[in-house]
């Protein structure tokens, strides 16, 4: 039930498999911005080398990268949308499924993790 999506009186329900997408697409955010880094800094492939087929490999990593920044872009943004307060409790229940930090209820915090989620759909443009 770690994934749970309250049911009644909910204004931020997703369905159920774009709640799912959303929810690993943050989990999948750290590996998501180093694949990103890592296209940033790459070399470009050696020219005066006869290729065998075509192809636009900077076209295609333009491409990646947008999509990888977009991704970025939205889950940051969706991020800030929660209370400093209680990033850091929602951030690692989210990515790490720790439990919630005792300093505010657990209703709170369940409450923004569903708002997070939301927007981080909102901002992707799913709903």
């Amino acid at each position: 039930m770690r994934n749970y999506q309250r049911q009644k009186n909910n204004p931020y329900k997703l369905p159920h498999n774009l709640y799912m997408r959303m929810l690993y697409l943050v989990r999948d955010y750290e590996r998501i911005r180093s694949e990103r880094e890592d296209i940033l800094a790459a070399s470009p492939a050696p020219d005066g080398i006869p290729h065998s087929g075509t192809g636009n490999p900077t076209e295609q990593k333009a491409i990646k990268l947008a999509e990888l920044g977009d991704n970025c872009t939205a889950i940051e943004k969706a991020l800030a949308t929660v209370p400093v307060e209680y990033r850091k409790g929602v951030w690692n229940n989210i990515c790490y499924q720790s439990p919630y930090p005792t300093d505010a209820g657990e209703a709170t915090y369940k409450r923004w993790r569903c708002r997070f989620i939301y927007e981080v759909a909102k901002k992707l443009h799913e709903i």
